[in-house]
């Protein structure tokens, strides 16, 4: 029920709208980043097993998806607005789970590059870049929380859609897997979108949750910056995080290669997944409170630690615990872009460096992802690939000291 309070249109005097937009975000996350991203790696050894596809040559599949993916992310900011983003999301979700789909029919490897050209150039519209945009119409305070909660539901997805997965392909062989993927994703995202998604408060008359619930203006509490200097650095940071992510796609391959079936392969996944749902909410809060640069800090060490592990330590146990650590790499490429721009950069600015960092890092780890595909094919393991990593991640910590000072001096 609504009521009127100072002009102001609310769902309740307890509830405001803004809470009802998260759980709209949270769902259509789960039903995108998290079907199309982070469900799909067990299928991968299944199809390699099938058609004898070699790794490295598979691997282009995603590569590609990557590459279309991030020309379409630097149109996001252009043309989604509140008069086209209904249609966009609906077209765009309906299109990529026939997509999906259609590889049930394949037979040879060009069928699925294409398909994950199309497929990467209309999820571009439907991933977190628009996502960003509207829950930052709607959080002028609770940013972070609002964005770890929501970018969390791909985590929560990969935790219950994998044993699913791995439970379809056992009994019923991956192609029926693919379908209930595809089929859930539409069910989820498109009545959300059309009944109860809305770009800005102003759209229904409302005010955001900073000002209408705490009574505070919604204006910048901090000077921030416009510097290239900064931008770039801000790109690079954000790219090095991406490619750290692409391990995910991956995951599957590397468990088979030290001999596990495709259950354990399921487990790991979806510890991965756990570490990237708890790590969106744990994160989301930290930021809030701490910052986003000494908070990406400590989750990147403990990235570092969980290459280490896969590096040395390969039994189940630590394998395991190595995924859950491992996931909140993934947190943190959902978090840091908006994140950043939030912090750092003037408002007339944010949407457009926020589609520029998420492009350019997603045309980087394409080919990140392929140098780890190659060199599993050329070494006969991921170790060269995972401690490689470890020095990924120790330039992020020394980059990401230097982002803080500069942006700091800059706003002084």
């Amino acid at each position: 029920m609504t009521i009127k309070e100072n002009g102001d249109l609310k769902l309740s005097k307890k509830l405001h709208y803004a809470w009802i937009i998260l759980g709209c975000c949270f769902i259509i996350q789960a039903a995108t980043t998290g079907i199309y991203n982070n469900c799909v790696s067990l299928f991968t050894p299944q199809i390699l097993k099938e058609f004898g596809f070699s790794n490295g040559a598979f691997s282009w599949t995603m590569t590609i998806r990557a590459l279309v993916s991030s020309t379409s992310l630097i149109l996001v900011n252009r043309v989604f607005s509140q008069k086209t983003y209904k249609k966009i999301y609906v077209i765009c979700a309906t299109l990529c789970s026939l997509i999906f789909i259609s590889q049930i029919f394949y037979t040879k490897l060009y069928q699925w590059y294409i398909e994950n050209a199309l497929l990467g150039f209309f999820m571009g519209f439907i991933l977190t870049v628009p996502l960003n945009l509207i829950l930052q119409n709607w959080f002028k305070s609770k940013g972070g929380f609002a964005l770890g909660t929501a970018m969390a539901a791909s985590g929560l997805s990969g935790v219950v859609i994998n044993p699913i997965s791995s439970f379809m392909i056992k009994n019923y062989g991956w192609r029926s897997g693919i379908i209930l993927l595809g089929v859930i994703s539409f069910v989820l995202i498109v009545p959300v979108v059309l009944l109860v998604l809305k770009w800005s408060p102003e759209e229904n008359g409302m005010q955001a949750y900073y000002e209408a619930e705490e009574n505070k203006p919604a204006i910048e509490t901090q000077k921030r910056s416009d510097s290239k200097s900064l931008i770039i650095k801000s790109i690079i940071i954000i790219a090095i995080i991406y490619c750290i992510t692409q391990y995910t796609y991956s995951i599957s391959v590397f468990i088979d290669s030290l001999g596990f079936d495709v259950g354990f392969a399921a487990l790991v996944t979806s510890a991965i997944m756990m570490g990237n749902l708890l790590g969106k909410i744990i994160l989301g809060n930290l930021i809030d409170r701490y910052g986003a640069f000494k908070v990406m800090n400590v989750a990147t060490v403990g990235i570092a630690i969980s290459f280490l592990i896969f590096s040395f330590l390969t039994n189940k146990a630590t394998l395991v615990i190595a995924g859950f650590l491992y996931g909140t790499s993934m947190s943190l490429a959902s978090l840091m872009p908006g994140v950043i721009a939030e912090e750092c950069f003037v408002s007339n600015i944010r949407g457009e460096v926020m589609s520029q960092m998420t492009s350019i890092a997603t045309f980087i780890d394409a080919i990140f992802y392929l140098m780890i595909s190659y060199s599993y094919d050329i070494f006969g393991s991921f170790q060269i690939s995972f401690l490689f990593s470890v020095l990924l991640c120790v330039i992020v910590i020394m980059l990401s000291r230097k982002i803080e000072k500069e942006a700091k001096l800059l706003s002084d």
